[in-house]
């Protein structure tokens, strides 16, 4: 085991939007993993036995504990803003807050110069990012 323990936090606006439900089943089912499904407000279904609320408002419930500990933010990009405020709460230190922000490249070369963030190109300095890197930059993400 090279972690201890490993959470995820997986969220759906609806229960049928949910994705890779053997897999998540599956990863749950392992000692050291706990799977956190959660549909946002009016999106359970009857049968639905996860948590209801977006993203960020389950992790503070779960007040995760941030020493030790890396948490890695995928999604849609204003999930990720408000996850990444939660886990700014919470006091997790933004060099173990990792990102990616792929929706902003178009050629992946660093021909086209879309996927700019000031100096940055994300398609040849990324797409992952750190927290702490991101807040480097201008705030065009």
């Amino acid at each position: 085991k090279k972690y201890k323990k490993i959470t995820v936090i997986y969220g759906a606006r609806t229960a049928e939007d949910m994705m890779y439900k053997l897999q998540l089943d599956e990863w749950g089912n392992r000692e050291n993993v706990h799977v956190v499904k959660t549909v946002d407000p009016g999106g359970k279904n009857p049968g639905w036995d996860g948590e209801i609320g977006l993203v960020p408002y389950i992790l503070s419930k779960m007040n995760p504990n941030p020493e030790n500990t890396i948490a890695v933010v995928c999604g849609p990009p204003v999930m990720i803003k408000y996850t990444f405020m939660e886990l700014h709460s919470c006091k997790f230190n933004p060099e173990n807050v990792y990102t990616t922000i792929e929706n902003r490249m178009k050629c992946g070369i660093g021909k086209c110069g879309r996927c700019n963030i000031g100096r940055v190109y994300v398609c040849k300095d990324g797409p992952v990012f750190t927290m702490s890197q991101l807040q480097k930059l201008p705030n065009e993400y």
